[in-house]
């Protein structure tokens, strides 16, 4: 792990989001995701079982949040023309245990601190001890976002296009870990 993440994991604190919970207000200047935590769809996620919402605290505040549900890639979420390295995982017709990881969303008063950084590491590192097998973390990016993904080593599961037109799926080897 890089010496940021370490001189801010003290300063953070992750909490699972628990049904009826106050969660103070968050804008992280865009309307989806802001939409997310600061109305009831936080709630409807979360009882409708469509996946867990994590609380972040950075010194005490409400910093940020994501969401991860397990998931699969599916054959046709790739092939060995659209998707260099997830053809080579392993081979077998059937889908690849996945963890989604649904939002993950920075308040803009915490942006450049490192945070997203630092969850994307932690959201990684707890996949890996989870006692679920998850071969894969996915996502489907927004433009937007897709260089940060790829710089901690998520890569498009179609680089050169196809999928959603909104956003871009990508996968990130949870194998290459253990190597």
């Amino acid at each position: 792990m890089s010496s940021n993440f370490e001189k801010i994991h003290p300063q953070v604190d992750i909490r699972p989001y628990e049904l009826g919970e106050p969660i103070p207000e968050f804008d992280c200047e865009k309307s989806w995701f802001n939409d997310f935590i600061n109305t009831d769809e936080v709630e409807h996620y979360q009882r409708d079982r469509l996946g867990k919402t994590k609380l972040v605290y950075f010194d005490d505040e409400f910093a940020a949040f994501f969401c991860l549900s397990p998931n699969s890639m599916r054959d046709n979420d790739y092939n060995e023309e659209e998707a260099d390295g997830a053809s080579e995982l392993y081979e077998g017709p059937f889908d690849m245990p996945a963890r989604l990881l649904g939002h993950l969303a920075v308040d803009k008063q915490f942006k450049d601190k490192g945070l997203g950084e630092y969850l994307v590491k932690h959201i990684l590192a707890d996949t890996m001890e989870s006692d679920t097998p998850f071969r894969v973390m996915i996502l489907h990016s927004h433009d937007d976002v897709v260089r940060f993904y790829q710089q901690y080593g998520f890569v498009k599961a179609f680089p050169n296009g196809g999928g959603n037109s909104n956003t871009t799926l990508m996968f990130y080897d949870i194998g290459r870990l253990t190597d």
